[in-house]
C-alpha cells in the first residue's frame, strides 16, 4: 500500500506473516530528490514487536544502507501498525 503523508510517500513493503513486524519504504514526495523535501534518499525501516506485546513496546530497525528516516514517518508508521495489524 502507498500513502502520501505531508512531503513523504510511505509504502508498506510487507509483514512477517505473523502480524508482529511491518517494513516500510519512505521517500520524498515525487521520488528521491523531490522538490521541497528535507532529504534526498529513500529509507527502509521496520517496526516489530514480540509475541504477546502491544505496539507500545515495539522496536524500530533502520536499514544501515538507508538514508535518514524522518521522525514523522516513524510516528505515522506506528499509528498504521496500531490500527491495521
Amino acid at each position: 500500500m502507498e500513502f502520501t503523508v505531508g512531503d513523504m510517500e510511505i509504502r508498506t513493503e510487507g509483514t512477517d506473516g505473523d502480524d508482529r513486524a511491518i517494513e516500510f519504504l519512505v521517500a520524498p514526495r515525487g521520488g528521491a530528490g523531490g522538490e521541497g523535501a528535507g532529504w534526498a534518499e529513500e529509507a527502509h525501516f521496520a517496526i516489530h514487536r514480540e509475541h504477546d506485546q502491544g505496539w507500545e513496546a515495539a522496536r524500530l530497525t533502520i536499514d544501515p544502507l538507508s538514508g535518514s528516516v524522518p521522525i514523522a514517518a516513524v510516528e505515522w508508521a506506528m499509528e498504521f501498525a496500531r490500527e491495521y495489524l
